[in-house]
Formats: structure tokens, C-alpha cells, sequence
């Protein structure tokens, strides 16, 4: 039972007096209390008492039964369960007392407006009530009528069916109580509008602007939790200040172009924006699923599915808080419905390294369970995720109405199903591809998230529909809700700590030579999973064919130069890297590193994925990241290794993913997993970064949670400072208590600079002081005894600003290394530094080892790939590469010739050039690539019948080893392309 105190004179004073909506009430009625008596609210009573008889409790609750619209039963029951239920309902009734019983029905946000009770030992008399309610309404709306062209100052009240209010305006608040069929249309609102849980979806607006709604249960505490944002899904149409779309099938760059199909899942819809799509409907947000009967066709494709994808993106974003919805979801195999987050802006880099939050997601073929997950790590295919999955009680499941939330606030997220915590996840990282550590904790999840809401059709979460499949199918949400945290403050983030884990006696224990693989000679009998009924081996191989993912190939073992290797024939790679593996469990421990390495080849050049995963009761996580390797005919040798920063899995899964991808085969052997976390030292080394800058956490965001990894604050001779860096800005802040008397008196440094005798070097950063000082820098050896460049002083101002420093280091250097110093001493004044960064602008390139463009040696060198879908032959005919297509299939790539293994240096400028022609005329596509896909170098080639030289620049941001590939796929008609005087070379 809810206890608050307040006085009835204050709803009076504070809210001001009634006003008929039906007639002007003259002054005395108001002060008798006459007007309320026609308006019904006191039917039922002895109207003949005057005004300072007492009320009964059974008197009280008649009243409030019509006020707030609800049985007389049910309000003399409320009046029992408040003021106890052995009461003499034909006795007074005391004014705290009632005050107990009228928070039975009132929302809890207007209780707090009210003050104390003055005097709780008084009877509440008629003229009380009076008060009340006129102090309370303004505005009464107790028939079923349209009223139109009102003007009210205070607060509208509504408690009946059938009422309908249009071009009106109320400065205070709007309470609808009870009431079906209730329509607003053109109303303006400038409080907020309280409507009774129990009747939400009987409201509905037009053309009405609602400063704020808030869906009211009586029962309702106060919460920590303060309403920020929401929608209730009220609108005849769907709210365009508060949602937008994502249109198409196609993962889109800045520029138009295709980056990823299916959104990057493989889904089968096309997103618009149609109503025949979404829409509103009986206070509920509709996405729908359709079959079309004629195929959706864009520049990309053709789609046999149509759905909606929306989300505030640009709109509304936050930071921490409470993401709740209730929704209903579909059954049916191919369905993926999801309510999720992702971040306003990539703060930390390309997905996932800026995260992403799933609320909920589920698979349509299995309505017993939901997911909840984040997606964190390094940027993909070196991702990872976290989830766990939610399963309904017997007898429910998820195509009922279920509310799905999370409460995220810094270092932890909670997720929840109908109030219920099922997971709590505070261990998480960041990390770029040009930095030296992760991004400091708790990135990525410090940053403002939109929200969306999706009805996929098909992808990798639940696979595609099938025969069973029945459309439409419908995704409903009721409201979606967003919460601040008022009641108390946020948590403070805990960086995790990584416990040392050993391995249970019972767990699959290493070999003696230290390998979790168990027989890598492939001698025992390999256990075919080829239907979802079927289980994996706990301790040798398996080799997965499921149909779900269409792939059919088989495992056979092969002499290769005398030893056992797992062949793998492929029929059909699937629709999925997944469709075909080569599996084995083994476990890690959290916190330990492991170096997987093998031996592998193909009879042509082609890719495959491996990794280090999680199984089905780990949501499939990602440990290791994903490794996309290239093969060739040759047998060569693989290895990578992970840090596992995720719980103790006793039972994850060493993968190799074969399908996807053509059908050249696969010989795998001599697999390898150790744990090397003893043998792991600190590497102190420095090398350049990714993008060439060699100053490491520049930006002051990286390392542990100062922010300082990689920097030194060092004071002598009396001098004394000090350096923080803000979550909030990110900037290092030096504040000077004692500057000393030389500029070396205090030094701001960075140590193990990679230097080069004799090169060019440009450093750049941005500072500020709070005061006009100068600031000087040097660049030493590591020991700091030889100067190898001093810039005499840089002025500083209050304002930041960004300065650039251009230098060459000497003929011979002390040794390999260096520091960066800023000399801060000897001058008053706290400095401010951001984005520093150095790199070598002088370029030494070798030589590239690009052969046979002139095909003169036929196809050494070169090699080719055909996908399933297509049909062609690729051979060298009078010295020029002849691509004989019949059909070029799906896929710009599934037709195509290549030259792998190309060295290419960092900041290298490389000219490409060939001739080409086709028989009709037609494009290709011309790129340099590495192993996972990265483009350095992707043009667009038209071809004519005629022999012509086509001629393309590019320049290389890091080192890195590629392939030329001319893609010749995705063509209608049978033809014949010529290719020939490739030439690449380094300007």
C-alpha cells in the first residue's frame, strides 16, 4: 500500500479551479459545490446534506468510482485495502485516510507535485471534496460527445467513452483516467498527458502534439528510474519526429555503393518505408513481413520479401539509462524480430569496435527462447560478442506480449524480460587497427546509442524461411520507453580483473607435447554431423554438413608429403562460411593466450575462415576474432593467437569454416592449440601503427582507465605537477603547482619511438594553456643523453590549436629508438595536449614482386577461381589470359583470374596497368586486395570490343601482402574477355 502525504487545499491552491466543459458554472456554484453535483460525480449519495456534513468511507467511494471512472465494487474495495479492511464503511472517513486511499487510483507523478496533511485527525467533509476536484480539473469530460475550440488554462480530466477533443489547447496537464474509444485530434498539450495503463491502446491522435505521455498504473512506486523519452504508438501514422528508416537490402558506403548484401547477415528482405510495411494500429507500432508476389528489384538485386527497419538514429540517442519495450513476435522459420542499439556515432571505429547492444532478437523457428547480446572487440572479421539467451516459462513464449529491457549504466549492463534479470555482462574492450591497446574501459559502451526496431526475414540468426514459413508476419509493440536515472547516482565503472584460472581435473586435458588437439594424424573415425538431432563429439573431429545451410561435401583423409591430412571435397559451399566445418572441442580458460597454428592447402587459391568459438549455449560467441587465411596449391603453414577474455568455456570449438566459398577443396593437417600464457613475456617493443604514426595513445583514450598508458609526467629541482585525463574530454590536462626554473624541469614524455638515421619525420599535436606560456620540444635518445631535434618554443594561447613540426634526425643515432619529450618547466602556466602523433614522411619502397603480366609464361604466377554458380574457362591463349564465359554467375567475384602474394609497402605510390577487351561490351571490376577482403585498390573497368590500356594510381596505408583480381562475374549474356601487359609497378 502506497504512503504519501499532502493536503487537499494544496490540490486546490496549486491547480487552480474548475471549469464545466458543458456550461459556464457561475461563482456560487463553484463555491457550493453545485456544478460538480450536475456533473454526476456525487450520483448515488444524499445530496440533501450541505456542505460541511462529513463523508463516509462509503460515501468517498462513490465519488471517486465516478471521478476516476471505475466501478463503485472496485473503489470500495481500494478504500478497504487502504484504510484497512475491518472498517465501518458507514463511518467518517479522516482526512489521511482518504489522502491513502485517493493514491490507490492517482499516478504516482502527480502525488509528488502535493504537500503534507496539516491535519490528519479531521473528518473530510463535502466541501473538502469540492475542493479537491476543482483544485485537480479544470477540464471534465464525463459523456461520451466531440468538443471542439476549448482553450484551457489548467488540466483536462477525461473518464468516459466515446470522447473525442479537437482543435483545443491545455496549458496544464491531461489525465485520461478511463474511457474506450477516446480521439484527440489537433490538441495541444503543454504538460504532460497521464493515461491508465489499462485503457492505453483506446487512445489514439492526429495532427497532436503531446509535450509529454505517461502510461500510468496506480499500483506503481516511485521508481529510481525517471521517463525521458517514449513512444505509446497513439498516432493515426507513425511518428516521423521520432523514427526513421533504413531502406534497401544493401549495407551502403557514403557513396552509394555497395558494401554488403543482407545488411551483412544474409537477410533476404527488403527494408522500406511503406506503410503496407509499418504502421500504427490500436496503439500499437505493426512491422510486417511480407512475400511479395512479384520480386522487389534496386540496382543491387531483386528481393521475393519485403519488411521495416526503424530507428531514431539522428532523432534521439543517450548514453547510459533504462531501453525498454513490450512487443509480441512472430512465429514462424525464417522470422529474426530484434530490438536493438547501436552507437550515434563510431566514436571507436567501424563495427564493432564502437559496440552494439541487442536487447532482443529471436528466431522465429523457436518461439520458446530470446537472446540478449553485445558485439564488442576489434574491428570485424576480429570481432567477438557476448550473449545469453532467455527461455520462457512453461506455457509461454514469445508471440505473446512480453516486455524486454536493459538498465545500462558505466561498466554494466542488465538485461531483463517482464522485469525478470536474466544477465548481467561487464566485461568488454575496444580496440582500433591503429593503436597500440584497447580503447580504456568502458569502451565501447560510454558512448550515445540509437534504438531500432527490425522484422528481418532469413539470415545467419535463425536461418531462412522454408515451406512452413506462413506471411505476413507481424511484429506489434505496444510502447518503447527510455528512463534516466534520477533516484540515485550511476555506478562507477570497475575495470574487470582477470583471476587466475587453472584447468579442472575433469576437463579435456593437453597432450604431453602441450596440443588440445586430440588425434592429429586423423586415425580415429571423424563423426559426421549432418542433422541438428546429431551432437558433436566432445573430444575428437567433426565434420558439420547441417542442411539449414545447404552445403554437401565430404571428409576424407589424404597422404600429404607422408603425413595424414583432412581432405574435404565440396559439392555444394552452402550459403553460408558455416555451411561446411571441420571441428574439435577443446577448453580456455579466461584470461589465458593461445596460439592455434596448422598446415593447409587447396588446388587453387582460395579462402577459408578459422576461429576459436563458443557453442550453441554460448550464443556461437566469437573468441579468437575471425582469421581469414589464403590458400594456394602449395602446402603452407597458418598460425594465430588470441587472448580469451571471456568466461571459462570448457567446451569451445576450434573451427575450420569451408563453405561459402567455391568448391576447390581443402587439405588441412598437423592442427595445433596450445596455451602459451607462461611463455607470453611483455613486449616492450613499439613498432609503428597501422596508419604509420609511431607516438602510441596520442589521443589519450587508450590503455587502462587514466588514460596514460605510454606517457610519463617526470618534475625535478623542486618542480612539481601533475596529469589527468578526463573521461570526458580526453585530453591529457597538465597542471603546473611549481613550474621549477628550467624548461627540463618538467618533462611530459614517451619512450620507445622506432627511429631511422637520416629520414624525415613530421610531428603534429594540439594544445592549449590556461595561460599565454610557450612550450618546447625535444626528440632524444632513449636514455635521454643525446639530442636528436629541439624546436627552440611553441606558443600557446587559451585557445587549442593544432601545431606541426617538420624535422630530419642525423646521420647516426645512439641507438633505435627514442623519446618524445615536452619541456613544461620554467614557465606558469597547465597545459592541455591531444592528437599527437609522428610519423616518417621520407619513403623507402621495395620493389614489388609482380611477375608474368605479359603471360608469357601462361599462367605461372596467376591463378583462378570459379564459383559453383558459374560457368567459364580461364586459360592463356597466344600469350593473353582468354576468359571463355557461359555464365558468369551471381556474384561480381564468381568468375575471376588473380595474382597473389603481392608485397606492398606503406605509403607506397603503385601505378597499375593492362590491356583488356571483351566481345561484348560490358564491366569488370580491377582490385587489389589482402586476405580479408580490404581494398586498397577497386575500379570499375568498362570494356569494349576493342583492345584497350587502362591505367589506375593507388597509394598503400600500411604494409601489407594482396592480390590483383580482375572480377568478371555477374553478367547476363555468354562472351569472351582478353586480358594482357599487366604491369604493376612501385613510382
Amino acid at each position: 500500500m502506497k504512503k504519501t502525504f499532502y493536503c487537499f487545499m494544496v490540490l486546490f491552491i496549486v491547480l487552480g479551479s474548475f471549469t464545466s466543459v458543458q456550461a459556464e458554472k457561475s461563482d456560487s456554484k463553484k463555491a457550493t459545490g453545485q456544478g460538480w453535483y450536475e456533473t454526476g460525480l456525487f450520483d448515488g449519495l444524499n445530496n440533501k446534506k450541505n456542505e460541511n456534513a462529513s463523508m463516509s468511507y462509503e460515501e468517498y467511494s462513490v465519488v471517486l468510482s465516478h471521478w476516476f471512472g471505475v466501478d463503485e465494487e472496485e473503489a470500495v474495495q481500494k478504500t478497504k485495502e487502504a484504510a484497512g479492511s475491518d472498517i465501518n464503511l458507514r463511518s467518517a472517513i479522516k482526512q489521511e485516510e482518504a489522502k491513502n486511499v485517493l493514491t490507490e487510483f492517482l499516478p504516482y507523478q502527480l502525488e509528488e507535485k502535493l504537500g503534507d496533511w496539516n491535519d490528519s485527525s479531521k473528518p473530510v467533509k463535502r466541501k473538502d471534496v469540492f475542493q479537491l476536484v476543482s483544485g485537480f480539473v479544470d477540464a471534465y469530460y464525463h459523456e461520451e460527445g466531440e468538443y471542439t475550440g476549448q482553450d484551457i488554462k489548467g488540466n483536462g480530466w477525461i473518464n468516459a467513452s466515446g470522447v473525442t477533443i479537437s482543435d483545443s489547447t491545455f496549458g496544464g496537464d491531461l489525465i485520461i483516467a478511463n474511457g474506450e474509444n477516446i480521439l484527440l485530434e489537433n490538441v495541444t498539450v503543454s504538460g504532460t498527458v497521464y493515461i491508465n495503463e489499462k485503457i492505453q491502446n483506446e487512445v489514439s491522435t492526429v495532427d497532436t502534439d503531446l509535450n509529454k505521455v505517461i502510461v500510468y498504473d496506480a499500483a506503481d512506486q516511485a521508481s529510481d528510474w525517471s521517463l525521458v523519452w517514449n513512444d505509446e504508438f497513439l498516432a493515426k501514422e507513425i511518428d516521423s519526429d521520432k523514427w526513421t528508416y533504413d531502406i534497401g537490402n544493401w549495407i551502403v558506403d557514403e557513396n552509394g555503393e555497395g558494401v554488403a548484401a543482407g545488411w551483412g547477415n544474409n537477410e533476404k528482405e527488403y527494408y522500406t518505408d511503406s506503410s503496407e510495411n509499418s504502421y500504427t494500429e490500436d496503439g500499437h507500432l505493426v512491422i510486417k513481413a511480407k512475400k511479395e508476389e512479384e520480386p522487389v528489384t534496386d540496382e543491387f538485386g531483386s528481393y521475393d520479401y519485403t519488411s521495416a527497419k526503424l530507428k531514431t538514429k539522428g532523432l534521439f540517442s543517450k548514453k547510459y539509462g533504462k531501453f525498454e519495450a513490450k512487443m509480441k513476435l512472430p512465429e514462424g522459420q525464417g522470422f529474426w524480430p530484434a530490438f536493438w542499439m547501436m552507437p550515434e556515432d563510431d566514436v571507436y571505429g567501424p563495427w564493432p569496435t564502437s559496440g552494439e547492444i541487442d536487447i532482443m532478437e529471436a528466431a522465429g523457428g523457436d518461439t520458446s527462447n530470446i537472446g540478449g547480446t553485445i558485439h564488442y572487440g576489434e574491428e570485424w572479421p576480429n570481432n567477438t560478442y557476448t550473449g545469453k539467451e532467455y527461455h520462457f516459462p512453461e506455457g509461454e513464449d514469445f508471440t505473446d506480449y512480453h516486455t524486454y529491457s536493459v538498465e545500462w549504466e558505466p561498466g554494466e549492463i542488465r538485461w531483463y524480460v517482464d522485469g525478470e534479470l536474466y544477465q548481467t555482462l561487464n566485461d568488454w574492450f575496444s580496440k582500433g587497427t591503429n593503436q597500440g591497446e584497447q580503447y580504456a574501459y568502458p569502451a565501447p559502451f560510454d558512448q550515445e546509442f540509437y534504438m531500432i526496431l527490425n522484422l528481418a526475414v532469413g539470415g545467419w540468426y535463425g536461418g531462412d524461411p522454408d515451406e512452413t514459413t506462413e506471411f505476413p508476419g507481424k511484429m506489434e509493440v505496444d510502447y518503447v520507453r527510455v528512463y534516466e536515472l534520477t533516484g540515485r547516482d550511476y555506478r562507477e565503472p570497475v575495470e574487470p580483473v582477470v583471476e587466475e584460472e587453472t584447468l579442472p581435473e575433469d576437463a579435456k586435458q593437453p597432450l604431453e607435447d602441450g596440443n588440445f588437439i586430440y588425434d592429429q594424424n586423423y586415425e580415429k573415425e571423424i563423426t559426421v554431423v549432418d542433422s541438428p538431432e546429431k551432437t558433436l563429439d566432445p573430444t575428437y573431429w567433426n565434420f558439420l554438413k547441417l542442411p539449414d545451410f545447404q552445403g554437401q561435401g565430404n571428409l576424407t583423409i589424404e597422404d600429404v608429403d607422408g603425413e595424414n591430412f583432412a581432405k574435404t571435397e565440396i559439392i555444394n559451399p552452402g550459403n553460408a562460411l558455416w555451411s561446411l566445418q571441420q571441428i574439435q572441442k577443446l577448453p580456455v580458460l579466461k584470461g589465458h593466450t593461445y596460439k592455434v597454428s596448422f598446415d593447409a592447402k587447396s588446388n587453387t587459391t582460395r579462402n577459408i575462415m578459422t576461429k576459436v568459438s563458443g557453442g550453441a549455449e554460448r550464443g556461437y560467441a566469437n573468441y579468437s576474432g575471425e582469421k581469414t587465411v589464403e590458400l594456394t596449391e602449395n602446402l603452407q603453414s597458418y598460425d594465430y593467437t588470441f587472448t580469451f577474455k571471456q568466461d571459462t568455456d570448457l567446451a569451445a570449438r576450434l573451427e575450420f569454416n569451408l563453405g561459402g566459398n567455391g568448391i576447390a577443396p581443402v587439405w588441412i593437417g598437423n592442427v595445433r592449440v596450445e596455451d602459451i600464457t607462461d611463455q607470453v613475456g611483455e613486449d616492450t617493443s613499439k613498432p609503428a601503427l597501422g596508419d604509420g604514426n609511431l607516438i602510441y595513445n596520442g589521443t589519450f583514450d587508450q590503455g587502462d582507465m587514466t588514460r596514460l598508458n605510454y606517457w610519463e609526467l617526470s618534475s625535478q629541482n623542486g618542480a612539481d605537477a601533475s596529469v589527468v585525463v578526463p573521461e570526458s574530454t580526453r585530453k591529457a590536462e597538465i597542471t603546473v603547482q611549481d613550474s621549477g626554473q628550467q624548461t627540463e624541469d618538467i618533462l611530459f614524455t614517451q619512450g620507445g619511438i622506432p627511429l631511422a638515421e637520416n629520414q624525415e619525420y613530421e610531428l603534429t599535436f594540439d594544445a592549449k594553456a590556461s595561460e599565454a606560456r610557450s612550450l618546447q620540444l625535444e626528440v632524444v635518445s632513449e636514455d635521454g643523453s643525446v639530442q636528436y631535434f629541439s624546436e627552440e618554443a611553441v606558443s600557446l594561447t587559451k585557445e587549442m590549436s593544432s601545431h606541426t613540426l617538420e624535422f630530419q634526425l642525423p646521420q647516426e643515432l645512439s641507438g633505435e629508438v627514442g623519446q618524445l619529450r615536452f619541456l613544461l618547466g620554467g614557465e606558469d602556466g597547465d597545459v592541455t595536449l591531444d592528437n599527437v602523433r609522428m610519423i616518417q614522411t621520407s619513403v623507402t619502397v621495395a620493389p614489388i614482386n609482380f611477375q608474368n603480366g605479359d603471360f608469357s609464361q601462361g599462367m605461372e604466377s596467376w591463378s583462378n577461381y570459379i564459383h559453383f554458380d558459374a560457368s567459364a574457362n580461364i586459360d592463356v591463349v597466344d600469350e593473353e589470359l582468354k576468359v571463355a564465359i557461359e555464365n558468369a554467375g551471381n556474384e561480381t567475384w564468381s568468375v575471376l583470374a588473380e595474382q597473389p602474394g603481392l608485397v606492398l609497402s606503406k605509403g607506397g605510390t603503385y601505378t597499375l596497368s593492362f590491356d583488356a577487351r571483351s566481345t561484348i561490351a560490358r564491366e569488370i571490376e580491377v582490385t587489389i586486395e589482402n586476405a580479408a577482403y580490404t581494398r586498397f585498390l577497386s575500379q570499375k573497368v568498362s570494356l569494349t570490343e576493342d583492345m584497350e590500356r587502362y591505367e589506375f594510381e593507388f597509394e598503400m596505408g600500411k604494409d601489407d601482402v594482396a592480390s590483383l583480381k580482375f572480377l568478371m562475374g555477374q553478367f547476363a549474356d555468354s562472351h569472351d574477355i582478353y586480358i594482357d601487359n599487366v604491369n604493376l609497378e612501385a613510382k
